[in-house]
């Protein structure tokens, strides 16, 4: 029973996960790394490692899956989330007369600490001091 609880656990998580993965935008960010990586090999075809990085990161060489990525943030971004809610806000509070009863209070009693005496709390270290070797 407990492992079937565990495996429940571990996929609910696991789509948890995927789900916030998605919320952030990881999947455009796995996308353009699949671009550049694309990019950096056919760049690299014909010019040296160093040109071909230049051109991903200059922003003027883009390839067709990045113009696909960067419309598809922008459609994303353009989209307002609005939320209408029929209910009202009185709906939501409780009227001012409760019918429940009134919690029953009592003093609140604290423990007694003892007091240590004086002689307890000042005393002489013991005579000689003691040394300790490490």
């Amino acid at each position: 029973m407990l492992s079937r609880l565990r495996f429940a656990r571990i996929i609910v998580c696991a789509m948890m996960g995927v789900a916030l993965f998605f919320a952030i935008g990881g999947h455009f960010a796995l996308l353009q790394g699949i671009a550049w990586t694309s990019m950096l090999r056919d760049f690299s075809r014909s010019e040296s490692i160093g040109k071909a990085i230049d051109k991903i990161v200059d922003g003027k060489h883009p390839c067709g899956l990045c113009k696909k990525i960067a419309a598809a943030r922008q459609s994303q971004s353009q989209e307002p989330v609005l939320l209408v809610s029929t209910k009202k806000f009185s709906d939501f509070i409780t009227p001012l007369v409760s019918r429940l009863a009134t919690p029953f209070s009592r003093p609140l009693v604290y423990a007694r600490v003892p007091v240590p005496l004086w002689e307890d709390i000042f005393f002489a270290p013991p005579v000689p001091v003691p040394i300790f070797s490490c």
